[in-house]
């Protein structure tokens, strides 16, 4: 039977809320009260061969970020521990680690954000306009935590195939998000919501960019489930858990892009 694993924090509940038929009594806030991550079997139906796992984790158990300077990656003793409760024989791990980094820069309106074209749209009138290699770099810089994490993952399981499942895109309504602002209903107050537009071009260049150089290193990337975008490629708010992660529908369209890596390695 051959082995796979999912670890994440926040953006794993819409998977363990589908297809974790009952987790362990106060699991999740024993997970985010002593750090410890909750570990147990999953089953996302099929292929056939297969034996699922999740590790969920509390981010701030992981400790400081890892970083990593182009050469060295510095990997914090806490993130160790953390990845040691994935099986060690695991042949293909799935992350949803982090991505929370990107949620204040894509979502807070803030005026000094600037903006920039790519080949799809064009920056807002009246913005403040920025290069795409300026917008690169600015990407790069607050993505850096979620780069190095996923380079983690590549040393800690040299063997393994590692795959990355990004933050969901950005919702496309407005009126979702300000129903449902989590932690940010504060800064939506202050400088208001960014708007859509410039939070696809931000995701879009994060997840183009950083697939681009995931893959020189040896880790895949997936995009977004598609059944769960909206025409301009936002996140449905019916597929949106609160104003950031996905709900059980997008674990659903998750797991299908899940069971079509296994059935690949599974044929390789």
């Amino acid at each position: 039977m051959s082995r796979y694993s999912l670890i994440g924090s926040s953006h794993l509940f819409g998977i363990t809320d589908r297809f974790v038929r009952e987790l362990p009594a106060n699991a999740v806030h024993r997970a985010w009260a002593t750090g410890v991550p909750v570990t147990g079997p999953l089953d996302l139906g099929g292929p056939s061969g297969w034996q699922g796992e999740y590790v969920l984790f509390n981010t701030p158990a992981a400790g400081p970020p890892p970083e990593f300077d182009g050469k060295v990656l510095y990997l914090p003793d806490e993130l160790g521990r953390v990845l040691s409760h994935v099986s060690a024989d695991t042949e293909v791990v799935f992350s949803l680690m982090r991505g929370h980094e990107y949620a204040i820069v894509s979502l807070v309106d803030d005026p000094a954000h600037g903006d920039f074209n790519d080949a799809v749209s064009h920056c807002l009138p009246g913005r403040p306009w920025m290069s795409l290699a300026d917008a690169t770099a600015w990407v790069r810089e607050f993505s850096a935590p979620l780069f190095a994490t996923l380079l983690a993952l590549r040393r800690q399981f040299p063997r393994a195939r590692v795959v990355h499942l990004p933050p969901p895109p950005p919702i496309e309504s407005e009126e979702h998000i300000l129903a449902h602002p989590e932690a940010f209903g504060p800064l939506f107050a202050q400088h208001g919501i960014k708007p859509f537009a410039a939070r696809a071009r931000l995701y879009r260049l994060m997840l183009s960019d950083m697939a681009e150089r995931l893959r020189a290193y040896g880790v895949d990337s997936l995009p977004p489930p598609p059944g769960s975008l909206t025409p301009a490629g936002g996140l449905k708010a019916e597929h949106a858990r609160g104003c950031l992660h996905g709900n059980q529908a997008y674990a659903e369209g998750l797991a299908t892009q899940i069971r079509e890596v296994l059935a690949h390695v599974a044929s390789v």
